[in-house]
């Protein structure tokens, strides 16, 4: 009874006042508005983001309806690290088409399109008077039919009156880029099944490496650490290649140099892969070392995540650190009790294990809920997006594990041990659908 009430507590945590906060930089707002029709050519465009971006590597160009660049100089970040704008050639009129790339603060590329038109006040004045000689020469035409001999007068062309160079019409132009092109163009190109399942997988690497080593820190001996480090390895550079491959389809021919030395993500990945290659050296030799450098490489994770682009990061940070602290003591005595039940020597870890996994999955909800809190910008959110969607799964899996571990604990009362290792494959399961959930989630925005 005691857990389910903790359940239905912590689960209703989550259906309370949300922050309006966002983690990727999605685009806030334009000037010109997308899909405008201006008077007059604008001094600049501005594009404002919901966060920051990173002021190293960008991209913003606009083009006329021949494909020509048509900017003038080159685009700027403005102080705050939210603003990009571009001035324009003095001839530009038409349709205008601007794209943009950009990283958030959080590491996703983010790249969009917005268009609108110019129509100076000449272009209107022969644009009407062409299309009022158009309408008279074929009312004329009629009338020649009818009287051949009647001359065709063509009366003076009145001034059409216009509206202040400086107004802008709101009503989109019927020549401005389709909404579908934009959509395309606009795809999430980071968020892919295969990006997501390398993501879980390398979770799951760095989660087992370094649980195994708090479980190591209070006195187990929890077997297979080298080849935990050599995977920890292989799916660490395997995840790297695959959000660096993904970049570079956002930011074609960028040198790979740049993105992972002078973008903030990129200098998280070369961290993550030295503490990595050190770990190799230093790890399992000392037990304070071993402490000290998978705080290290904790840490690195949790600033490159959603969490480092809130307004209150170091709120955000320090709950995504407990959160994976608590899920590898999680997942790593998992896998220990795994390992001791080919070997018949579990039931003794199992009774520790059953406590700290209590108590790892109630700092887990309690953490994971205050951090999507955070993270949702509104309580709509989490059934109008896809970011919501996933989000209600996890907390569906989370509630069964929740379930399970109370059935296991009753199981122990009555038993006095774990006889039944149907219960391990079935909470591995569950472990496994959230670490995936946990891959999909990391990478998509709670905008969309």
């Amino acid at each position: 009874m005691k857990t389910i009430i903790l359940i239905l507590c912590v689960t209703m945590s989550l259906f309370t006042y949300t922050t309006n906060v966002d983690a990727h930089a999605d685009l806030a707002s334009s000037s010109p508005v997308d899909g405008a029709v201006l008077k007059t050519l604008p001094n600049e465009v501005v594009l404002t983001f919901s966060t920051t971006i990173d002021n190293q590597v960008y991209k913003m160009d606009a083009q006329n309806e021949q494909g020509e660049s048509v900017i003038n100089g080159e685009s700027s970040i403005n102080p705050a690290g939210d603003e990009l704008s571009i001035s324009l050639l003095d001839t530009t009129d038409g349709l205008v088409t601007v794209t943009y790339s950009v990283i958030s603060k959080d590491g996703h590329p983010i790249e969009g399109i917005i268009s609108f038109t110019i129509e100076t006040e000449e272009q209107l004045t022969s644009s009407e008077t062409e299309e009022k000689l158009s309408t008279d020469a074929s009312s004329n035409g009629t009338s020649e039919n009818k009287q051949t001999d009647t001359p065709t007068i063509i009366e003076p062309q009145q001034q059409v009156p216009t509206k202040s160079l400086n107004e802008i019409d709101e009503q989109p132009s019927m020549d401005m880029v389709s909404l579908a092109d934009k959509m395309e163009f606009t795809t999430n190109k980071t968020a892919t099944p295969l990006s997501s399942i390398i993501k879980s997988a390398y979770l799951l690497a760095l989660l087992v490496l370094t649980g195994s080593l708090l479980w190591r820190f209070k006195g187990y001996k929890i077997p297979y650490l080298a080849q935990m480090q050599l995977i920890h390895l292989v799916m660490l550079a395997l995840f790297t290649w695959s959000q660096a491959r993904n970049f570079t389809r956002v930011f074609e021919g960028i040198p790979w140099q740049d993105l992972f030395l002078q973008t903030e993500v990129g200098q998280f990945w070369t961290a993550a892969i030295i503490i990595t290659v050190l770990g190799l050296y230093i790890v399992g030799r000392n037990r304070y070392v071993d402490l000290a450098w998978l705080s290290g490489i904790l840490i690195i994770k949790s600033l490159n995540s959603h969490a480092i682009a809130t307004q209150i990061p170091i709120v955000t940070v320090s709950l995504n650190f407990i959160h994976l602290l608590f899920s590898a003591l999680w997942i790593a005595g998992l896998f220990y009790v795994i390992l001791l039940w080919k070997k018949s020597m579990a039931q003794p870890f199992i009774s520790t294990f059953s406590k700290m996994a209590l108590l790892s999955i109630i700092i887990l909800t309690i953490t994971g809920s205050i951090y999507a809190w955070l993270l949702a910008p509104s309580l709509s959110s989490l059934w109008t997006t896809e970011w919501g969607y996933w989000l209600i799964t996890k907390i569906v899996a989370v509630i069964g594990v929740f379930i399970l571990g109370s059935l296991i604990r009753q199981h122990m009362k009555k038993t006095g041990s774990l006889s039944k290792r149907s219960y391990l494959f079935f909470d591995s399961a569950l472990a496994i659908i959230i670490l995936i959930i946990v891959g999909v989630l990391t990478q998509l925005s709670s905008s969309i």
